[in-house]
């Protein structure tokens, strides 16, 4: 179930392994008292985690939003196609049988399944099952291995029933602190002084690689994006989780074993690009960039273009949530 005219929840989302069990956010008080009793005065200097801790979901949100809810009888088709025209990466289920929450459904759900049918059944057969799959089928026989949570469904109890409100995401929650934890001290400190970001045993492949490779790696290392590198190890592109998506709208999901280059082709005309930075930039710059335009990631690159590792998303909240 789409609704049009609910609120808007495009912020991004980033990714990193996204899964999601049967687990939301409930909120207490209710969007009754939300609007004053619910802004959390951020007047005192405290850490990041203590400041989280006074301040209430409803802070995350935008003063006008919308969010994307399907029924779990709409076909994994039509869900899809609904992720693309809207830009985002995930959405809440909502059971109309029982009027209540269901879970999510993800880009990494597309994936699980596309993988299942390239190692277990026919292109004939894949085309026709995809094509009446419906989501409750999906999330029934989907497998459950990844617990790295990177957006909580935010729900609400009124007079008894549960009322999706929005989705809280790390880049949410990470704006949140960019535009209201000015005095954070280590703002003037390097990425590389803070320790922030993976900078071994980064996943990467070539313009040459097959997608299922890269798809497959998505999956056993819990990530959502790639660096794509050349010979000499200078970043060139990245494929994103939400590019297979593209896979769907075109019907190419039963193509995978053509090169990445080919899969960036179909990539959407809407890519912001890659987001890269260095060693030396500061926190308090990452932050304000954070601030100012979506970002997933952050790939980090030397002096001479060659990939040095990736600031994810989940590392700087990490860091600031523990220091």
């Amino acid at each position: 179930m789409e609704d049009p005219t609910a609120q808007d929840d495009s912020t991004p989302t980033t990714g990193e392994a996204e899964h999601y069990d049967d687990v939301w956010l409930s909120t207490y008080p209710t969007s009754e008292t939300h609007p004053a009793s619910l802004k959390s005065p951020l007047l005192t200097v405290l850490p990041v985690a203590d400041k989280l801790k006074r301040t209430s979901c409803y802070d995350l949100l935008p003063v006008s939003y919308k969010i994307i809810i399907f029924d779990t009888s709409l076909l994994v088709k039509k869900a899809l196609a609904a992720l693309l025209q809207h830009g985002v990466q995930s959405a809440p289920l909502w059971d109309s049988n029982a009027q209540r929450f269901a879970g999510m459904l993800t880009v990494t759900d597309f994936i699980h399944l596309i993988l299942y049918y390239y190692n277990h059944s026919s292109y004939d057969a894949a085309i026709e099952e995809i094509e009446q799959l419906q989501i409750s089928t999906l999330r029934a026989s989907r497998l459950l291995i990844d617990n790295h949570l990177h957006r909580l469904p935010l729900v609400d109890r009124v007079d008894g029933h549960e009322m999706i409100i929005s989705v809280v995401t790390q880049y949410k929650i990470l704006k949140f602190i960019a535009a209201n934890c000015p005095e954070l001290t280590q703002r003037d400190s390097s990425l590389r002084d803070l320790g922030i970001g993976t900078y071994q045993d980064i996943a990467t492949a070539k313009v040459s690689t097959p997608l299922i490779i890269v798809l497959n790696k998505f999956i056993q290392k819990k990530i959502s994006a790639m660096p794509i590198v050349d010979d000499n190890g200078n970043v060139l592109d990245v494929y994103e989780k939400y590019d297979v998506l593209m896979l769907a709208r075109e019907g190419a999901y039963y193509d995978l074993e053509m090169p990445v280059s080919e899969a960036l082709i179909r990539r959407s005309p809407d890519f912001e690009g890659i987001h890269a930075c260095s060693e030396t930039d500061t926190l308090g710059h990452i932050l304000e960039t954070i601030r100012s335009m979506p970002v997933h990631r952050f790939i980090v690159v030397g002096e001479d273009k060659r990939l040095k590792g990736v600031v994810s998303l989940s590392d700087l909240l990490d860091y600031l949530i523990t220091h």
